[in-house]
C-alpha cells in the first residue's frame, strides 16, 4: 500500500517506484516487487470500476423510465435497453475509458515538485477527469502509514509511571504527558540541558498542585 499510495502521488507514479523498489531491494528481488505492485494496482482499480458500475446501475435503473407506444417504440426500447447492456459490459471490462482511465493518469506527465503542492488538492481539481482514481486515491492515502504516534502515546505513560515513581497520581501524569506534549508542539526548540533548572522547578510547581488538588479532594 505505501508504494501505491506514492503511485498515486502525481509527482511520482511509475517514473519514481520502480527506481526506489530496486534500490531497496535489488534488481532481481525489486523486478518481481515492481511486478507484484503493477497487478495489485490493476487488480485494485477493477475492483473500484466494478464498484463504481454496480452504484451506477443501480440507479439509472432506479430514475430510467420509458413510455410505450407501439410498434415502433417497442423497437426503440429494445435498442436502448440493448445499449446500456453494452455500455454497462464495456463499463465493467474496460472498454468505456474506465480502464484507460488508470493508463491516461500513469501516461501523463509527472507533476513539478514544489513545496506548494498539496497532493489532495490536486485530486480534487482532477476528480472530473478520474473520476475512479480520485475516489481510490482517497481511500488509499487516508490509510495510516505509521502506527509511531498512536504507539508513543502509550508508551509515553510507561517512561513516567515507572516501579520508581509508582507513587504519582493520575492528575500528575497527566499533567506530566500534557506538558510534555506542548514542549515539544512549541516552535521555539527548548534544549533540555541549558533549561535544567526551569524544568526542575516546574516539576516541583506541577507535584504541588497535584497535592494541593488531591487534599481538596479529601
Amino acid at each position: 500500500m505505501i508504494f501505491l499510495a506514492s503511485i498515486l502521488d502525481p509527482r511520482n507514479k511509475l517514473d519514481y517506484v520502480p527506481f526506489v523498489i530496486v534500490r531497496m531491494f535489488g534488481e532481481k528481488e525489486g523486478k518481481k516487487l515492481i511486478l507484484e505492485v503493477k497487478i495489485y494496482m490493476d487488480s485494485l482499480f477493477d475492483y473500484y470500476v466494478k464498484k463504481k458500475s454496480k452504484g451506477s446501475t443501480s440507479a439509472s435503473s432506479g430514475n430510467t423510465t420509458i413510455t410505450v407506444s407501439g410498434y415502433g417504440s417497442f423497437l426503440k426500447r429494445g435498442t436502448m435497453r440493448t445499449k446500456l447492456q453494452s455500455e454497462k459490459h464495456k463499463e465493467v471490462t474496460g472498454g468505456l475509458g474506465a480502464k484507460s482511465e488508470l493508463d491516461r493518469y500513469l501516461a501523463e506527465d509527472i507533476e513539478p515538485e514544489t513545496n506548494e503542492f498539496k497532493i489532495l488538492n490536486w485530486w480534487k481539481i482532477n476528480e472530473p477527469r478520474f473520476p475512479i482514481l480520485a475516489e481510490m486515491a482517497c481511500d488509499v492515502l487516508a490509510i495510516s502509514i505509521s502506527s509511531v504516534t498512536s504507539e508513543c502515546a502509550f508508551s509515553t505513560r510507561g517512561r513516567i509511571l515507572d516501579s520508581f515513581r509508582s507513587s504519582l497520581t493520575p492528575k500528575l501524569v497527566q499533567s506530566l504527558i500534557c506538558l510534555q506534549d506542548w514542549l515539544r508542539g512549541e516552535h521555539i526548540s527548548t534544549k533540555v540541558e541549558e533549561d535544567l533548572e526551569y524544568l526542575e522547578q516546574l516539576k516541583l510547581d506541577l507535584a504541588n498542585c497535584a497535592k494541593y488538588s488531591t487534599i481538596i479532594d479529601i
